[in-house]
C-alpha cells in the first residue's frame, strides 16, 4: 500500500491536481459559497456516464494519420498507455489533458449555474474525483495493491480484462453504473479474447 502512495504522490500530475483542489476550494471559501454545497454532487450524477463517454469514444478514438502534435498527444494521453499498461507515466493523464478538460468542465458548470462564481463550487468536488479517479486507476495497475472490498475487486477485474482481454468492453474506471446500464459490462467467459488491447486503433509502439 506505502509504495502505491508514494507512485501516487510522486506524480506531476497529482501534485497539478492537488494545487487546482486547494486553490478552488480556497475561492470557494473566500467568495463564502458554501451554502451552494448541493452543487458538489453533481459530479456524483456526471461521473459514471462520462468515465464511459470519454474513456470509449475520446480515449480510443482512431489516431490520426498524420505525424504531428495530436498524434503524439492521442498516444501520450491513452494509446501507449494500452501498449504498455505497466508504465507508470502512461497510467496518468498528462497535464495538458486535465487543464483543457476542466476549462471545458468549469465553462460547463458556468453554464448549468448562470454563474461562472458558483460553479467554482461543483468544479471544487469535480477536483476531488478526479483525484479518486487517479487513485483507483492507478490502484487498478498496482501489483502491490489488494483490493479488500467486493466493488473494488470487481473494479479491478474488470479493467484487467479490459486491457488483457477485450479493449471493447469494461470502460468503467471508479465505477460500474454506465457499463451495466449501457451492456459493455462482461467478464472474460462472455467475449472472446481480441487480439488489439495493446494496439488499439492500430496503434503499434516502436
Amino acid at each position: 500500500m506505502f509504495i502505491v502512495f508514494k507512485k501516487f504522490f510522486s506524480h506531476s500530475t497529482i501534485w497539478c491536481l492537488l494545487a487546482f483542489t486547494f486553490l478552488t476550494g480556497f475561492l470557494v471559501s473566500y467568495l463564502n459559497l458554501w451554502n451552494n454545497w448541493p452543487l458538489m454532487i453533481l459530479v456524483i450524477f456526471l461521473a459514471p456516464l462520462y468515465e464511459w463517454y470519454a474513456h470509449k469514444f475520446i480515449l480510443h478514438r482512431q489516431l490520426t494519420d498524420k505525424s504531428n502534435w495530436l498524434r503524439k498527444f492521442q498516444i501520450k494521453l491513452h494509446h501507449g498507455h494500452h501498449a504498455d499498461p505497466e508504465d507508470i507515466d502512461l497510467q496518468f493523464a498528462p497535464a495538458i489533458a486535465i487543464i483543457s478538460l476542466f476549462i471545458q468542465t468549469y465553462i460547463f458548470y458556468s453554464i448549468i449555474c448562470f454563474s461562472f462564481k458558483t460553479a467554482l463550487v461543483p468544479i471544487f468536488s469535480t477536483f476531488i474525483y478526479y483525484l479518486f479517479y487517479e487513485w483507483t486507476h492507478l490502484a487498478h495497475h498496482s501489483m502491490q495493491y489488494r483490493p479488500i472490498t467486493r466493488i473494488g475487486k470487481s473494479l479491478k477485474e474488470a479493467h484487467m480484462q479490459h486491457h488483457f482481454h477485450n479493449e471493447n468492453y469494461n470502460w468503467g474506471i471508479t465505477n460500474l453504473m454506465a457499463d451495466y446500464f449501457l451492456e459493455t459490462l462482461k467478464s472474460s467467459k462472455e467475449i472472446s479474447k481480441s487480439s488489439t488491447t495493446k494496439k488499439i486503433a492500430g496503434y503499434i509502439r516502436d
